[in-house]
């Protein structure tokens, strides 16, 4: 897909990127490269801040802790 124009999150920066979960097209800004998503729809996926850094739960946590689960 062809991103051109400016990003639909800021509307001041160019466009670079598309996010795959819901088509806007955003920024370097608004992208979270470890998702591959705009910020928003990284964040809602629970994995990082959506801000492109690594966040989210690692391979090797085993703190034991609530994991989001809940089995009634």
């Amino acid at each position: 897909m062809s991103v051109t124009g400016l990003c639909q999150i800021c509307e001041n920066a160019p466009a670079r990127h598309a996010c795959r979960y819901c088509g806007r097209q955003v920024c370097r800004d608004h992208w979270n490269e470890t998702v591959g998503a705009c910020t928003p729809c990284a964040e809602a996926s629970g994995v990082g801040d959506g801000g492109g850094g690594r966040g989210g739960r690692s391979d090797d946590d085993t703190d034991g802790g609530d994991d989001g689960f809940r089995i009634d």
